[in-house]
């Protein structure tokens, strides 16, 4: 659903409550299934386009397509846009709209942080090798199950030079069953650039979870966001020791 989907068709309010409507149902399709990701991004952006409506009568909206599940929006993503000429009745009848969804996206974005909020919490960061260097842009981390296991790099990059923004990436390295093998043995076999870019100093991760959640549509995405975290963390940590 675009962020401009209040203007698409007639401005009525209860036409509007059904569309609403049949966007939660699918949306619930997801959640029901545990599935976060890419939704919880699109339900914030919608969330976030409803408050710059009624703050600035602008539309929020992005012309980035979310290319994977562990992909995310960042502030320069964004844009606005005018919303459309209204007579005095579509005015009155935009407002109504506003007041009465606003909430309701509230409340759902609530739900839908709370599945989320579940799932972080139930995550457990280890790190497993070269801690003195989470300062590195790029770092591995692993999964296992009971017979499977599942590798990834993460690169994190400045999006622009002017600012700190950034931008952080994943590549699947390997998926499969477990290997009697070392860490770094089963980077350097599996991963192309291990030994050429010599990334063997950099952090390797462990990622604990003990509940059955969707693997891409859920753990991945969320794996990222709570290394990320713990890298910030332990940069603050080090800054007040230092």
């Amino acid at each position: 659903m675009d962020t401009d989907w209040l203007f698409e068709g007639i401005l009525d309010a209860e036409q509007k409550q059904y569309v609403l409507l049949d966007y939660f149902q699918k949306m619930n399709k997801h959640l029901e299934r545990m599935e976060v990701y890419p939704m919880f991004i699109e339900l914030s952006l919608h969330l976030g386009n409803v408050q710059t409506l009624l703050n600035q009568n602008k539309i929020l909206y992005t012309d980035r397509q979310l290319t994977s599940n562990d992909d995310e929006l960042i502030f320069s993503d964004l844009k606005v846009k005018d919303i459309p000429v209204l007579d005095d009745e579509e005015i009155v009848e935009y407002h109504k709209i506003l007041r009465t969804i606003q909430p309701q996206l509230h409340d759902y974005f609530n739900y839908a942080k709370s599945i989320w909020s579940i799932v972080y919490d139930s995550i457990d960061v280890i790190i497993k090798k070269n801690k003195t260097n989470l300062d590195s842009k790029s770092g591995f981390f692993y999964y296992k199950t009971e017979t499977s296991l599942y590798i990834w790099r993460y690169t994190t990059k400045k999006v622009y030079k002017s600012n700190n923004q950034t931008k952080t990436t994943l590549d699947a390295i390997y998926y499969g069953e477990q290997l009697d093998l070392t860490m770094p043995e089963i980077l350097s076999k599996f991963s192309k650039t291990y030994e050429k870019n010599k990334e063997s100093n950099n952090p390797i991760f462990e990622v604990l979870c003990h509940d059955i959640f969707p693997l891409e549509e859920t753990l991945v995405p969320i794996f990222k966001r709570k290394i990320l975290s713990y890298i910030n963390q332990q940069g603050k940590v080090k800054k007040l020791l230092s």
